[in-house]
């Protein structure tokens, strides 16, 4: 009977696993993007925590402000509790900003004022509300602006004809919109900003209007990586980008937008677009349960922010979605009682197979049982002691690895700390000499210079990779081998790991985070991401490419 119950409990659980199976096809398979989607995924999840660590640090300036008592620095600290809440609540920030024109009026402080009316036009604008955003910006005279304030006054106008241009989509009024915020972004790029995000986004943008779509990709590519992720100015980039691979290239669309809906969501920036115009590719894909999910969200953020236009943007979609939502959880439901139903008759009619075939195995097996029992014992220990000698050998084989990997790294990292010790001594006494003899110039000089930094990495790096190859002798070779003949990848004369190696060597030293990955390369985790999955696509093993990586053997 014992063996019975087993044959049960297997039988039923291949039945789950037909009801699971079914289930999960119904969502879609894996894409390109879906790892970071994924990651999309936990920041969603994560995104009570990243509001309450901006929440603190909004606290700690409104402490501040409690306590300061001169106008100069309250006004200081009414524009950074202006500047948390400008993404974050629209009327929190809408009061500040008041506060702030209120003491430049009584203050006669004409700079301070012009300031705080162009924010609080852009303000106006985000919430939009645009008769009164354009009826502040009327009321600035941009000839008597200074010239750092021009620069952020044309492009708050351009940006403001941007979203009446967004929110008119489709009516007459665009052309004119568009002639408007071609005007202002002219006004922006023939000034010299000190700004460098509204000269990039400027830029950019003229690109594009200008249907340069090739030069707009590199251009923003590379200023991507000027941003900090997390930032809102990190999402507008990421976002734009986005933007200029909608027409030609679906993948990289979607996945700078995903790029800038996570930036969104760690800055607690409500006032975003992305997780919107995510949500719609996704449904335009046939990914119903996720464009839910992402428009449920930007709809919480908009009423978080109370942005009018966001809210009636993400409203005019929501029905459909809803709608397609309750259909395919409706249509799921239905199969899924079709399946149990089939599935329990199966059941039942194999569950009377087998019970009629051991009744009548038994009679047979009686006279053979207790060879069979001894049979399987004996198969029993045996199988147990060959995964236990396999154990033994995996874990030996680790060990030695492990130890090879400790004693080669400890020493070459002691000798290192060591070297840059007396290095660091020397250039103590250098920068100290200097300073003691009154050479200003020469310290200055040895300041600013990066030679000893970029010097002491590339030393770091070579004993990282001699002590790499030392235990990975055939590395780089092995590496090759999992690509195809056109993308081995060639070193420089005298080189022993190049960038992209190193990343796959720290895979395989077992470091498999993206984001300590770059901060041990020191480049950004886009470039890690752009790396690992360049390799995979193209390997020979693409579905298993990092597994493969992590059995390149030692010496």
């Amino acid at each position: 009977m014992p063996h019975n119950r087993q044959l049960y409990i297997y039988i039923w659980q291949c039945l789950m696993s037909i009801v699971v199976a079914v289930s999960l096809q119904s969502c879609g398979g894996r894409t390109a993007n879906s790892e970071l989607l994924d990651y999309l995924d936990e920041a969603i999840d994560r995104s009570e925590a990243y509001d309450e660590a901006k929440i603190s640090r909004i606290d700690s300036l409104r402490y501040l402000l409690s306590v300061v008592d001169t106008p100069e620095g309250q006004f200081e600290l009414n524009r950074q509790l202006f500047l948390e809440y400008e993404s974050f609540v629209c009327d929190s920030a809408m009061h500040y900003i008041n506060a702030n024109i209120d003491y430049a009026r009584s203050a006669g402080d004409n700079g301070k004022l012009m300031m705080s009316l162009v924010e609080k036009a852009d303000l106006v604008a985000k919430a939009g509300i645009f008769t009164e955003a354009l009826n502040i910006l009327s009321k600035i005279d941009a000839k008597t602006l200074p010239d750092s304030l021009k620069d952020n006054y044309y492009q708050i106008c351009g940006t403001t004809y941007q979203y009446m241009n967004e929110y008119a989509e489709g009516s007459e009024y665009v052309d004119a919109y568009n002639i408007k915020i071609a005007a202002y972004r002219d006004s922006v790029l023939s000034m010299s900003t000190a700004d460098p995000f509204i000269y990039d986004t400027e830029y950019g943008s003229w690109l594009i209007g200008q249907g340069k779509l090739d030069e707009a990709i590199v251009f923003f590519t590379d200023k991507l990586d000027n941003y900090q992720f997390g930032t809102r100015e990190y999402s507008v980039v990421a976002s734009l980008l986005a933007y200029v691979y909608q027409l030609s290239d679906s993948e990289q669309y979607e996945h700078f937008l995903v790029l800038s809906a996570i930036s969104d969501i760690q800055g607690s920036v409500k006032e975003n677009l992305a997780l919107r115009s995510l949500a719609e590719l996704r449904f335009e894909n046939g990914d119903v349960p996720h464009a839910y999910h992402y428009l449920k969200k930007s709809m919480e953020d908009a009423n978080y922010f109370s942005a009018r236009m966001r809210k009636n943007q993400s409203a005019n979609a929501l029905p459909l979605v809803i709608q397609s939502y309750e259909a395919l959880q409706k249509q799921m439901q239905s199969q899924l009682k079709t399946y149990i139903i089939v599935i329990g008759a199966l059941a039942v009619g194999l569950i009377v197979a087998v019970l009629f075939i051991v009744k009548q195995l038994r009679t047979v097996s009686r006279s053979l049982r207790y060879v069979s029992v001894t049979k399987d014992k004996l198969l029993k220990l045996n199988e147990e002691l060959q995964q236990a000698n396999a154990t033994l050998k995996q874990i030996n084989t680790a060990l030695i690895e492990s130890s090879c990997i400790k004693e080669e790294y400890i020493g070459k990292f002691m000798e290192l700390c060591s070297k840059y010790i007396s290095t660091l001594e020397q250039y103590r006494k250098m920068l100290y000499q200097q300073a003691a003899s009154g050479r200003a110039d020469e310290l200055h000089k040895s300041l600013r210079s990066t030679s000893i930094v970029n010097e002491t990495l590339k030393e770091f790096y070579s004993a990282f990779d001699t002590a790499f190859l030392n235990i990975f002798p055939d590395f780089v070779e092995r590496f090759n081998d999992l690509l195809p003949q056109d993308d081995h990848i060639q070193l420089k004369e005298g080189e022993k790991l190049n960038t992209e190696l190193r990343v796959f060597a720290l895979i395989r030293l077992g470091i498999t985070d993206s984001a300590k990955i770059a901060g041990f390369l020191r480049c950004s985790i886009t470039t890690i991401y752009t790396y690992r999955s360049k390799r995979k696509k193209r390997s020979l093993c693409p579905v298993d490419f990092d597994d493969q990586v992590m059995k390149i053997a030692s010496f």
